[in-house]
């Protein structure tokens, strides 16, 4: 292939590059990331490409990765290729998570088996390149991080980028003044051993974006660079540069996932089944129950649209709170329909019901081991804990929900939560949720740069705000 050299010759020039021009001085701090280094070996790509011979296959390529990466990352050579990979939180996506069954809501089976074994064929050649398209929520994403993390576990380098964010990062980089960072993101891009493109199309479509992905495609696609797209824009429709390339016969294989059913299955999300039909946005009253003053249905309304507003584009962390009855759990529920409709990753767990799994987790008749129990909870897309704080307080208890919320925190990971306890006394020592959990768990419930918190006043909905009947006469039954 074009561009490679044969093994010896990179270690030899590495050698005489590394003697005379420092990758970066021993002044420089220990934790800086791979986009802040210059290397003058590679010229910031971070890794050479050695084949055999120009025609070989790209099965039979090695990716060496230079000397300026053990600077960047400090860590051993898996974990370097883990952290260049860029998955993050879709470590969790990979081709064990994906059923293949008959289950048809969001994608159609027949479409979408094809799209599976055409994503293990890419890991396993390595070459050409491979392109998903289909409807939003059809599973093109998991499947691309599929092939990321599948990739990763064999060794090879392979860089996930979403285009939008890309683009977004390479616009924040576009200054005079900060010119080499442009650079340097930009040839992360065009010149990564293996690259993941996903959601091509969702980006703001402006001269400059098209531009920029023109060139890192029309780069990639002349080098014959391996490439993996997902788009939710019809094949048909792309512009006629972009299917020039992605449409290649002799280079690409391009397969199209039909939508399924649309038919929303809840039967994972936890939600039970009275909950998922009774308790929908369109069924929460913002008038509250009888009695109910203005300001209480105010608050009612500033729940629901916080929670209306998460379900539609969840981020960050709501927190729902007020006494029981006033409607935390239906609008907790209404938000976990919504992402079912979406066709979103989401579930539903009543806090005590949770702990309670994960105690049986560990007995020898768990049905399911700890770790499996406790990591679907931890890495699901988005996160329901109903009640907290209802349930027994034990060391256990706190520890456990301690590394559930530390990770969903650290991840930026979308999670909603219903409390009888408002975040405005969380601090306050009369509080009753502070003598159950750490400052750790408090700290992070209590971040005003994550947390939305909403609180609900008003007359219980159960009561339907009727003072409740005085107890019935001795000798008389009370039931009717």
């Amino acid at each position: 292939m074009k561009g490679m050299e044969p093994l010896d010759e990179i270690f030899k020039r590495i050698g005489q590059t590394s003697s005379t021009r420092s990758t970066s001085s021993d002044s420089e701090p220990e934790d800086l990331i791979n986009a802040e280094v210059h290397c003058d070996i590679c010229d910031d790509k971070r890794w050479f490409v050695v084949a055999p011979d120009e025609n070989s296959p790209a099965s039979a390529r090695t990716v060496v990765p230079c000397q300026c990466q053990e600077r960047v990352w400090g860590v051993t050579s898996s974990d370097r290729i883990r952290q260049y990979s860029d998955l993050g939180p879709l470590e969790r996506l990979t081709f064990d998570t994906i059923e293949l069954g008959t289950r048809d809501t969001y994608s159609d089976p027949s479409s979408f088996r094809e799209a599976y074994h055409a994503a293990q064929r890419f890991v396993t050649d390595r070459q050409g390149w491979l392109v998903l398209s289909g409807p939003s929520g059809t599973g093109k994403t998991h499947l691309a991080a599929g092939v990321g993390n599948a990739l990763v576990e064999a060794g090879q380098p392979v860089r996930f980028v979403s285009v939008p964010d890309l683009l977004d990062h390479l616009r924040s980089a576009f200054d005079p003044a900060v010119g080499a960072r442009y650079d340097q993101i930009f040839l992360q891009a065009i010149e990564a051993p293996i690259l993941i493109l996903d959601d091509l199309g969702a980006q703001s479509p402006t001269p400059w974006a098209d531009e920029k992905l023109d060139q890192i495609l029309t780069h990639r696609y002349n080098r014959r660079l391996p490439t993996m797209v997902t788009t939710g824009i019809p094949f048909a429709e792309l512009g006629d540069r972009l299917r020039t390339r992605l449409g290649d016969p002799y280079f690409s294989t391009v397969v199209h996932i039909k939508a399924g059913s649309g038919t929303p299955d809840g039967r994972d999300s936890g939600l039970g089944l009275r909950l998922a039909e009774t308790m929908t946005f369109d069924s929460f009253t913002k008038r509250g129950a009888a009695g109910a003053t203005a300001a209480q249905k105010r608050s009612l309304a500033e729940a629901y649209d916080a929670a209306k507003v998460f379900a539609e584009h969840p981020s960050g962390w709501l927190y729902l709170a007020g006494p029981t009855g006033v409607g935390k759990t239906h609008l907790a529920a209404a938000v976990v329909g919504e992402c079912i409709e979406q066709g979103r990753e989401v579930l539903f767990r009543f806090v005590p019901d949770l702990l309670d799994d994960l105690r049986r987790s560990y007995g020898p008749t768990g049905s399911k081991t700890f770790d499996h129990t406790f990591g679907l909870v931890r890495d699901v897309e988005v996160l329901v804990l109903d009640d907290l704080g209802a349930e027994v307080s034990t060391a256990w208890a706190e520890e456990k929900l301690y590394q559930l919320i530390v990770h969903r925190h650290d991840s930026m990971m979308p999670t909603v939560f219903t409390s009888r306890t408002a975040l405005e006394t969380i601090g306050d020592s009369e509080a009753r949720i502070t003598t159950r959990y750490s400052e750790a768990i408090v700290s992070r419930l209590s971040d005003a740069n994550v947390v939305a918190e909403r609180y609900l006043s008003a007359p219980d909905f159960r009561h339907r705000g009727a003072t409740p009947r005085p107890r019935a006469s001795r000798g008389k039954s009370s039931r009717r």
